[in-house]
Formats: C-alpha cells, sequence, structure tokens
C-alpha cells in the first residue's frame, strides 16, 4: 500500500503495523515521520488505531479466524492488517457506526485490489458483527478453560502470561488485574523542575489549552496528562520536560542534595540525567555516561537545548572499570539494560518483539553493570538500581545476588512502581541501597 492509496489513516495506520510485525520494530520509530503529513486530528486518530490493534492483535484475530475458519497467513498480509484495525475501530473505538466502518473499509479494500476483495472484507466484518464480538461470546467459546479466554482476550502471549501470573501469585493478586494493568494504555507525563508552586502554574496552563492534566500520586515534580497533549504544546513551556513518573521515582529515590557529586552510568537518551542536574543545581556535577556514542550525541543536544551546565557526557562501557571514579560520587544512578517488559502499556509492540529468553540475557548484562557501578560510591553513598520491567530474575533476585556478594552495601528501599491498574507509570523496580563501609 503505497503512494496515494496510503492517504487514507487506516491503510497508514493497517500499513504501519505490518512494518512493526515484520521487521520487529517499535512504533515509536516509525510514526513520526509517516503521519507528519497528516493534521493533528488525523494523527490522534492513525496512532490510537495502530498503537490499539497492536495492543488487542490476539483479541482481534480471535473473531477474524472464527469467521474465516482457516489459518490467517492465507489472507493477505495488507488485506488482513486493513481488517484487523477496522474491527479495532469496531470493538474499541465506538466513534462511528459499525455499519460506516464495513463499508468504508470495503471501499479502501477495493482501491487496494478490486471488488473481490471488497466483498471479502465486507464478509468478514459484517460476519463478526452478526456473531457479536463480545466478552461473554468469548468467554462461552473457551467454556472453563478461563487461562486461554485471558491471554486471547487480553492479547498475550503465552510465555509472557506464565511470567504474569508468577507476579501475581507472588504479591496475592488475582491475575486478570495484573493483565489489566498491562494492557492500560497511558497518557504522556511531564516533569516540571520547580516547586509544587510551578508545578500548579504549568497544570492550570495546560487546563486552559483544553487538556486534561493533574499531578502525579507519588513524584512531586509529575503531572499526568491526557492524549490531547502533543509535543508543540508541551514545547512552549521552558521548565516542562516529558517523563514517566517511574523515571523521575527512580531519579528521587537517589535523595540528591544541592552540590552532590552525582554518577547516571547507563544516562541516554537522557531525561533522568537532565533532571539529576536540576536537583544537584549549579555547585553540583552530573556525569553522564553511555556506551553507545549515537544515544550520547542525543543527550548532548538535549544538554545544549536545556541549557544545563553542569553535565560532563563520557562515552564510557557500564560494565568496564573506570579507575579515576572510584569511590568519587555521592550518588550512582544505574537505570540497567533490561527486557523493557514493564513499558508495554507505552510500547504493546514488546508483546510480539520480546520473548521468554530476553529476561535472563539482560539480566546477565545488567549483573555486570551493577558490580562495576558499586565501586564508584563514596563510602556512606547511595546507589540506586532500576529497571523498566517486572521479572524477578531482573529485580529481586539480581539485588539478591548482589547484597550476597556485597556486605558493604544494604537494602534502605526496594520496590515495584506500580500494582493496581489505576496506576499511571511505566512498571518499575527500584532500589535504593546505600555504602556502609
Amino acid at each position: 500500500m503505497t503512494g496515494k492509496k496510503n492517504s487514507d489513516p487506516r491503510l497508514v495506520a493497517s500499513s504501519l503495523i505490518r512494518v512493526v510485525l515484520d521487521q520487529s520494530l517499535f512504533l515509536n520509530e516509525l510514526l513520526a515521520d509517516l503521519i507528519s503529513p497528516f493534521d493533528y486530528p488525523k494523527r490522534r486518530f492513525i496512532t490510537e488505531l495502530v498503537y490499539g490493534t497492536i495492543r488487542n492483535l490476539t483479541h482481534l484475530d480471535f473473531w477474524i479466524s472464527g469467521v474465516f475458519k482457516k489459518p490467517l497467513k492465507r489472507i493477505n498480509d495488507n488485506l488482513l492488517d486493513l481488517i484487523r484495525v477496522s474491527l479495532y475501530q469496531i470493538i474499541f473505538m465506538s466513534n462511528r457506526e459499525p455499519a460506516t466502518i464495513v463499508f468504508e473499509a470495503a471501499e479502501l479494500a477495493k482501491r487496494c485490489g478490486n471488488e473481490r476483495t471488497a466483498g471479502f472484507v465486507n464478509y468478514i466484518l459484517r460476519e463478526i458483527l452478526r456473531q457479536g464480538p463480545t466478552r461473554e461470546n468469548m468467554e462461552k467459546y473457551f467454556g472453563g478453560n478461563s487461562e486461554a479466554f485471558l491471554q486471547t482476550y487480553y492479547s498475550i502471549p503465552a510465555w509472557l502470561f506464565v511470567r504474569l501470573k508468577r507476579q501475581a501469585e507472588r504479591f496475592g493478586d488475582d491475575i486478570e488485574t495484573l493483565l489489566q494493568i498491562v494492557n492500560r494504555p497511558l497518557g504522556i507525563t511531564l516533569r516540571v523542575d520547580g516547586d509544587e508552586s510551578e508545578r500548579e502554574k504549568v497544570i492550570e496552563s495546560l487546563r486552559e489549552r483544553g487538556i486534561e492534566a493533574e499531578p502525579a500520586k507519588e513524584c512531586r515534580y509529575a503531572v499526568y496528562t491526557h492524549k490531547a497533549a502533543n509535543f508543540s504544546i508541551i514545547s512552549e513551556f521552558k521548565n516542562v520536560s516529558i517523563q514517566d513518573e517511574s523515571s523521575q521515582l527512580a531519579v528521587c529515590e537517589l535523595g540528591i542534595e544541592p552540590g552532590d557529586r552525582i554518577l547516571d552510568l547507563c544516562s541516554a537518551p537522557g531525561g533522568k540525567t537532565l533532571f539529576a542536574s536540576y536537583l544537584t543545581g549549579d555547585s553540583g556535577r552530573v556525569t553522564a555516561a553511555d556506551v553507545n556514542a549515537n544515544r550520547l550525541t542525543m543527550l548532548t543536544e538535549a544538554i545544549v537545548r536545556n541549557g544545563r551546565r553542569n553535565i560532563d557526557v563520557k562515552l564510557q562501557d557500564g560494565a568496564s572499570f573506570n579507575p579515576d571514579w572510584q569511590e568519587r560520587f555521592d550518588r550512582v544512578l544505574l537505570d540497567a539494560p533490561c527486557s523493557a517488559l514493564g513499558t508495554i502499556r507505552r510500547h504493546p509492540e514488546i508483546k510480539w518483539l520480546k520473548n521468554n529468553k530476553d529476561s535472563a540475557k539482560m539480566a546477565s548484562i545488567s549483573e555486570k553493570i551493577l558490580n562495576n557501578a558499586c565501586k564508584y560510591v563514596k563510602i556512606g553513598g547511595i546507589l540506586v538500581f532500576s529497571v523498566c520491567t517486572f521479572t524477578k530474575e531482573e529485580s529481586i533476585d539480581q539485588i539478591d545476588r548482589f547484597i550476597a556478594g556485597h556486605k558493604n552495601f544494604e537494602v534502605e528501599k526496594s520496590y515495584y512502581t506500580v500494582r493496581e491498574a489505576t496506576e499511571n507509570r511505566d512498571i518499575f523496580y527500584i532500589c535504593r541501597m546505600r555504602r556502609t563501609k
């Protein structure tokens, strides 16, 4: 689907879905350039279609398979993705009459094929509507197999469902509550560099622009916004940045004081670095290190753009010891490489791009960096370890192994940042440790 055919938002959405599934790319890497020719309402519509369809892929395919009764791979990829986005619009958006959506989908299929393809799309969607794509009807199909139903209803791959079930059992939670958490989309969260009165001014200003905004629950610098917020509006504020609340909490746990020397060991793209720079002030110093030169370039540009003068940028492998940094820093932040499963609410494509082996692989990498990062902390200083995931081997098990091998550190605080479906932040694990000797 190229050229003029792609002028329709639903065709753009379906083509983006195909790129993600075929090339294992993240949506935020694709969206900006492809939707820029559209006006703002259409950009929002495309974004909703793409993210929503990817988030609910198994759910949608259940209904399509029930009508088609053959393997979905026998349907042309582009046609299948058009059916998916149209069905998502019918089931989850309710922004237009179903009959209208079906008619428009058939017309788009005709433009991309012929009368036969239009008839096929029309038949699939109308038959699904006739059967009734409801939760009750899906549950009837699975009978008493509640786990199979939940995996399908919430579009959770089997390997991820097993992990989530273990997590729920560990904390005595209901598995469906946890599935609701990981499947709930998030709006844009902001960080306001200033006191609470400054945050209130930003919230009031956003509301005057028609954007729903409210103070975050845990971090006094954070603001939750509705999806009506966009980059152009946010850029009007000099002291406001986009940063998830859990990411902000990882920095807050450092307990930064003005004048502190801080190391952000895996710093790029730099949101935490800039926050730490604000908290320590001109009398302090932040060293931002990363192994990726291209990402450090992005960080450097952000530093210049924000006018920060208390940050040193260093190209450094976090797992390789730098003798110049030994016992030099008051606070060390290690936001370690991880499977990133905790960002699934913002990046639903993670469900289809990751696999069951990723967590163990990333835990091994972050363990080496953690064992090195601790050498840079002064006696009495703070080491914060954070990962944007909920897997046990990357979080609790990682810290248990570290403490067992480093008797000069003790855990002061350790927690997951999300426990309820209503919480508006990515799922992080954060552990604050103090070097005692």
